[in-house]
């Protein structure tokens, strides 16, 4: 969380789709990984990054793997993009934006694509 700006903005994959706010994504992130009986990972294979000045954009597919309740390993797949500036001379992340996938005919969520 050290390089996560205070007034960072995050769209995430579950209400509330906003979360502004170091404390707030803090929290988002512990009751992810508390989801877990296990180890969690998370790996952005191909990720692209663009800087210009003390502004950079990173993107990519994220890889998630997880160990359900039962110890039956669990991946997904989605979408993120993360902007960082350059503040007193550190990159912060100041937003991020998730999403996953989802089926047309259902409108519900795809974690189980694979690229």
């Amino acid at each position: 969380m050290a390089h996560i700006a205070d007034d960072v903005v995050s769209y995430e994959h579950d209400a509330p789709l906003e979360h502004v706010g170091v404390d707030r994504v803090r929290e988002v992130c512990r009751s992810g990984l508390a989801a877990s009986s296990g180890p969690v990972g998370w790996e952005v294979p191909g990720m692209r990054v663009l800087v210009d000045g003390d502004l950079a954009v990173a993107w990519g597919l994220n890889r998630m793997t997880a160990e359900a309740e039962d110890g039956t390993p669990v991946e997904s797949w989605s979408r993120g993009t993360r902007v960082f500036q350059r503040r007193d001379g550190d990159w912060v992340a100041v937003h991020q934006h998730l999403s996953y996938p989802y089926d047309p005919e259902t409108g519900e969520a795809r974690t189980d694509l694979t690229p």
